[in-house]
């Protein structure tokens, strides 16, 4: 993933948000990482949505870290300590299948199968085209095996 499509994953999460009736406020500049050790955060406070990402990551984990900040502001998860154990794996099960659709959706992945239609469909692909990390590579390969898209 490079900058120009990070800036256009920045556009599509800040409109998505403006649906949800969320005003975004977007910081991707802040040494987020150094103070908290996280990778992003996420409040919502008087109808604005505050998604801060730590600076330093790479445009990838950037991205992915931004979408994840945007499903726990439009979902309503609640607090995972309150949780039983398996209601909060599922609730996680959930957020990755969304992260992974809002990343590259069915046709984004059925027109990578197309192009390499004459070669077995692996994590490469996602990780050349996409620039995605190995780990989501093969999450999104499952995910989309599991649908039945990509055989």
């Amino acid at each position: 993933m490079n900058s120009l499509e990070y800036d256009e994953l920045l556009i599509r999460v800040e409109n998505d948000l403006i649906k949800h009736h969320l005003q975004p406020v977007i910081l991707d500049t802040v040494p987020l990482y150094d103070e908290t050790k996280l990778d992003g955060v996420t409040f919502i406070k008087g109808g604005r949505c505050f998604i801060i990402i730590d600076k330093t990551l790479d445009y990838f984990r950037k991205s992915k870290t931004l979408v994840e900040e945007y499903f726990h502001a439009i979902s309503d998860l609640g607090n995972h300590l309150d949780y039983d154990e398996i209601r909060a794996q599922n609730d996680e099960v959930d957020a990755r299948d969304s992260i992974i659709e809002y990343l590259a959706d069915e046709d984004v992945i059925l027109h990578l199968a197309h192009k390499y239609s004459d070669q077995p469909f692996e994590s490469w692909i996602l990780m050349d085209e996409l620039g995605y990390d190995l780990d989501f590579a093969e999450q999104t390969i499952d995910h989309y095996r599991q649908r039945g898209i990509i055989s």
